[in-house]
């Protein structure tokens, strides 16, 4: 197994709806996926970053609000959710451990579009083809909230200082993959 590992974090046009599968229809679509490849003592090997064209949907109003991904800016710049899916999994494919903060929500809006684009049994797959670490759950005692604590609040406590464009997929990315190198007891540089 790879000893690489992928931080990844996608913003999406709403909320996953956990009661109904991954290919029902009205799951939400991928508006930005940042995905980076590290090797186990922290440098990047390699990272992924896209903005999804919209194909007939939205993002909601709490969505838009969080990430500020306007339709007419993806419309102008973005690429069809399938290819967007098709970059990550290249990366992704390389990696033995996948950590992302609430990798549960990440991970299944991978599964959603990998239903939509490919087929259950590989999305379904997913789940177990790396070994998954949420950095949300693994700071929860470090932290010391009595909650799960948010990106932007797990970020500050490791790093004495805020988190810069929270919410849109890439800073996150790189947020997470500090934290999760600081939950090893390694130091990564802030993102330039």
């Amino acid at each position: 197994m790879s000893q690489l590992i992928a931080v990844f974090d996608t913003e999406t046009t709403g909320m996953v709806d956990w009661k109904n599968p991954s290919e029902a229809g009205h799951q939400p679509h991928i508006v930005e996926i940042a995905a980076i490849l590290h090797n186990a003592e922290g440098a990047v090997i390699d990272s992924y970053k896209a903005i999804v064209r919209p194909s007939g949907w939205t993002s909601t109003d709490e969505a838009l609000a969080k990430h500020g991904i306007s339709h007419e800016f993806a419309m102008d710049v973005g690429i069809p959710e399938s290819e967007a899916l098709e970059g990550f999994l290249a990366l992704y494919s390389r990696a033995g451990i996948r950590a992302a903060h609430n990798a549960t929500f990440d991970d299944r809006i991978i599964r959603i579009a990998m239903s939509r684009y490919m087929d259950k049994v590989k999305a379904d797959a997913f789940k177990d083809a790396t070994e998954k670490f949420c950095t949300c759950n693994q700071s929860r005692g470090p932290v010391g909230l009595g909650k799960l604590p948010t990106l932007a609040e797990a970020y500050k406590h490791f790093f004495a200082e805020d988190l810069v464009e929270a919410h849109r997929a890439m800073p996150d990315a790189q947020a997470c993959a500090r934290i999760y190198f600081a939950l090893q007891g390694i130091t990564l540089p802030a993102a330039a």
